[in-house]
């Protein structure tokens, strides 16, 4: 049912989701760098950073910036998108006053995210850990942290009460962790089986995992948290139950939030 009810908010507000898409534009750029390279959907950062040159890294670092501002903006549409389909809000309101104010609290976010991750594996490397003991601490600490996007649009609350909020989340609702923990695992298992067999008939195999990426799984997925988050709300639970359970029929279609603002 789960899965039912998101692919349904995925449909839904798909105009939205296809925002992502404007992200393909980084992909080309962030490949000229020697320590960058595509696979499985997403683009991955080698850990021998101090191999490359300062000026680089420099460069890496303002395209990175760059690319998570946007990212954070599109996360932000997708989140009150969904929130807007499961509960009445006052859509000019938020896309003027409200939009810009998620962007930069996610951005910020995925800031001090990037730079935790960035600090953790310098220090396990400089204490002679191995790739896959890295690997999994990564892992484990952005799984952790899934459901801040989702406090920040939904709550409204800044950067601190939303990591509270997250870990709160988690704690009283551990089978949302697991269900994305398996969804995503399953996407990204899939995303590499489709790569690899496409590998046979192009060289862009790892750009066509990306587009699919960002058409579906990453939209899908943060569609997916977000009504799982919304669903700890008794009354829209009560009234989502209530509307799944009349007749089908020709619903109307949420607005579109793909033209709102720029950040």
């Amino acid at each position: 049912m789960l899965l039912q009810n998101s692919f349904a908010q995925y449909a839904a507000n798909f105009k939205t989701a296809l925002v992502f898409v404007l992200l393909l534009v980084f992909v080309p750029v962030f490949t000229l760098f020697q320590n960058i390279y595509a696979s499985s959907g997403t683009l991955f950062l080698d850990y021998g950073l101090f191999l490359v040159p300062w000026e680089s890294l420099g460069l890496e670092a303002l395209l990175i910036a760059l690319f998570l501002l946007f990212y954070s903006f599109f996360v932000s549409i997708t989140v009150f998108s969904v929130r807007k389909s499961l509960s009445k809000l006052k859509l000019q309101f938020y896309l003027h006053e409200m939009i810009q104010k998620f962007t930069l609290r996610i951005f910020a976010f995925y800031i001090l995210y990037c730079l935790l991750l960035f600090a953790l594996v310098v220090g396990m490397l400089a204490l002679g850990f191995g790739i896959p003991a890295i690997s999994a601490v990564v892992f484990l600490v952005s799984f952790l942290l899934l459901f801040v996007p989702q406090a920040v649009v939904v709550d409204e609350e800044g950067l601190k009460h939303a990591l509270s909020s997250n870990f709160e989340f988690l704690a009283h609702y551990p089978k949302a962790f697991v269900t994305v923990l398996v969804v995503g695992g399953v996407l990204v298992a899939l995303l590499q089986i489709l790569e690899f067999e496409l590998s046979f008939l192009t060289m862009f195999s790892p750009y066509i995992s990306i587009l699919i990426s960002l058409v579906f799984v990453v939209p899908f997925l943060e569609t997916m948290k977000t009504y799982q988050y919304m669903m700890r709300f008794d009354l829209i639970k009560h009234h989502e139950a209530a509307r799944r359970k009349k007749p089908l029929g020709k619903r109307p279609e949420p607005d579109s939030l793909a033209n709102a603002p720029k950040p």
